[in-house]
């Protein structure tokens, strides 16, 4: 059996790609029910709270700053992962001098199944 897609391999590091006018979206990879994207911010850039369908997972980097659910600001900071839900609100902000890197994977709410709490909730 042939594989629907290639498996894609990459250094998210050679990725990196600041932009002095807002924060940087670069494709990484995607398929027809998801995709990776890695965002780069630099001090004071934010990505504010906006919604989509799909469920999203954010996996910080580098860096630090808030993540933002539209009401709250949560502090956030490298090797932190969030799961958002499809339908909630969620943005980001670069509070910290240095850079904010995140990957961000986008899924579609196609064949979703339904989710439990994590260990630890």
């Amino acid at each position: 059996m042939k594989p629907i897609m290639e498996t894609t391999l990459m250094s998210y590091a050679q990725a990196v790609a600041y932009s002095d006018e807002k924060a940087n979206k670069v494709p990484m990879a995607s398929s027809d029910h998801s995709r990776a994207t890695l965002w780069c911010l630099k001090t004071g850039q934010e990505i504010h709270p906006h919604v989509h369908e799909g469920d999203h997972i954010w996996v910080l980097m580098e860096g630090s700053g808030n993540y933002l659910d539209g009401k709250n600001r949560q502090p956030v900071k490298s090797g932190d992962v969030l799961f958002v839900p499809a339908g909630l609100p969620h943005g980001i902000e670069n509070t910290a001098k240095d850079g904010l890197v995140f990957v961000s994977i986008s899924v579609t709410g196609q064949g979703r199944r339904p989710h439990g709490k994590l260990q630890g909730s």
